[in-house]
């Protein structure tokens, strides 16, 4: 019986170890990636002239040429399906303004802002997301996941907001004072020096960025996924202008920044090569003219306005190229009497609503959820070119863009147009997916990839048709179908949507006549 036993344990040694080399060789064997966001980046100005490294990038890998945002076309709603794979109607982000009574009291709670989105998570009971984000999928199978931004202070947080519970790397090139953990943030700054001074183009916050990444990130952290965020050209488009010679300025630096990258990575000698994915989170349009001052004309129609709505105040106004109005005690009546005024105007695009009636409805847009605003508002737009010849503009609400800037927000098919490319042995060489694709579907792709079961409420879907000797054999069928809505007068409104089996990727909403 000792004999018996003793050979029992001499096997059962044998067979741990095994486990134990089985074990290693699987998680050496795992990809690893890197998600590189080039914020607002339009497909349309990617080319061997402005951009050579991405351009070649994306011949060399898989490039998915129908790629699309999420409406509203703005970062942090973007953000947001980046991280969960889903639309707004279950993350709950549902503009970069929003009004959420509990997160921000009194005032529309800004996502852009990191104090007041920390405040308001606090506040939530840490239900900021309604779905649970990258950083708790990959921590739940021992992943980890490491950001970092030179967007804004808020973006940053959204696009891992749950770093101080996880004990994830979260960097903000805007706040380094809220960014996270404190020994790895000045381990960091010790080694790269401090954030230069932030200007317009942001030349000098890609190449910090890039070194953060090269020089600490990879080196010291090595997660098993990071997303690098680029403020560029998103901030060159919004404050010079699309085409302008500092916005191609920026467009060739962020291309030579992501040029130090490849570099490093083909010298790398890795049995499992680093995954790279690059994406832009929409596009950008031209801003048209001054300001349509939308609140001073909602007073002049004999609506009060102000924050938040209530006793006194009829609406409550987020928008700027696009948005919501927040309407009291959300009355249907009132909303009625608004949308019709809405649609006598000659600036008013495409109009949503609850329930649909005598609009779009926001379920159509994948918007329905309790944050949502009563009225979702786009102004409209038109394809003209600006005096740098890029095409497409639109009439805002704002002061803060000037005229002849970029803004984004809205329907148009170009602010929902985006950029995809991936490239590493989990995907496809030198091809191109013409099947319809979108930022919720980065999420699944990933999870796939590291073998994490994706949870059953992400609605993007597994991009089966860009990853190399995929089992996934079939081709969906997509279909295009136009939303109709008849309202005031001739008002008349539209939204175009493709649809590949069960799921839906905006392609554009407009009113029957365009801007002027």
């Amino acid at each position: 019986m000792q004999a018996r036993f003793g050979f029992a344990i001499l096997i059962s040694k044998q067979h741990l170890r095994l486990n134990c080399i089985l074990n290693l060789n699987m998680k050496q064997a795992r990809p690893r990636f890197l998600i590189l966001c080039f914020d607002a980046l339009r497909p349309d100005m990617v080319s061997k002239e402005t951009m050579p490294n991405l351009h070649r990038f994306a011949r060399e890998g898989v490039r998915c040429k129908r790629h699309r945002a999420v409406f509203p076309s703005e970062t942090r709603v973007n953000q947001a399906s980046l991280v969960t794979g889903c639309y707004p109607q279950k993350h709950g982000i549902v503009g970069n303004k929003f009004f959420d009574p509990v997160a921000s009291p009194g005032k529309l709670f800004n996502t852009g802002d990191e104090n007041q989105l920390m405040e308001g998570d606090r506040r939530l009971g840490g239900k900021l997301v309604d779905v649970p984000v990258l950083g708790e999928l990959l921590a739940e199978h021992d992943l980890s996941l490491a950001t970092l931004s030179s967007g804004t202070p808020g973006g940053a947080r959204m696009l891992n907001h749950k770093a101080e519970s996880l004990g994830t790397f979260r960097f903000a090139l805007h706040r380094p004072d809220a960014s996270v953990p404190r020994n790895a943030v000045v381990e960091m700054q010790e080694k790269l020096g401090p954030v230069p001074e932030h200007q317009i183009p942001s030349l000098e916050w890609l190449t910090y960025s890039t070194n953060a990444y090269l020089n600490y990130i990879e080196p010291v952290l090595r997660p098993d996924v990071c997303i690098l965020w680029f403020c560029e050209p998103d901030n060159s488009y919004h404050f010079r202008g699309l085409g302008s010679p500092e916005n191609l300025q920026a467009l060739s630096r962020a291309d030579q920044e992501f040029g130090r990258i490849l570099d490093w990575q083909h010298s790398q000698n890795e049995e499992s090569p680093l995954q790279i994915i690059t994406f832009s989170d929409h596009g950008q349009l031209t801003v048209c003219g001054e300001t349509i001052n939308l609140q001073g004309c909602l007073q002049e129609a004999g609506f009060t306005v102000g924050e938040p709505p209530g006793k006194d105040v009829d609406a409550a106004v987020a928008v700027d190229s696009a948005g919501g109005i927040y309407v009291r005690d959300s009355d249907p009546v009132l909303i009625g009497r608004i949308v019709e005024w809405l649609q006598q105007q000659p600036w008013c695009g495409p109009v949503l609503t609850r329930n649909g009636e005598k609009s779009l409805k926001l379920e159509m847009a994948g918007l329905d959820h309790p944050r949502a605003p009563d009225i979702a508002l786009v102004l409209k737009s038109n394809d003209l070119e600006n005096q740098y010849g890029i095409r497409g503009g639109c009439m805002n609400n704002s002061t803060f863009y000037p005229v002849g800037g970029g803004l984004h927000g809205g329907l148009n098919a170009l602010e929902l147009q985006s950029w995809m490319a991936a490239r590493g042995s989990c995907f496809q060489n030198e091809s191109q997916s013409k099947l319809s694709s979108g930022i919720v579907d980065i999420l699944p792709t990933i999870l796939h990839l590291l073998d994490v079961p994706v949870p059953e409420h992400v609605q993007g879907r597994v991009l089966h048709e860009i990853i190399s000797e995929s089992s996934e054999c079939s081709t969906p069928e997509m279909k295009r179908v136009t939303h109709e809505a008849q309202g005031a007068g001739d008002y008349q409104a539209k939204l175009e949507v493709t649809e590949l089996g069960e799921h839906f990727y905006l392609e554009q909403g407009w009113v029957e006549e365009g801007l002027k």
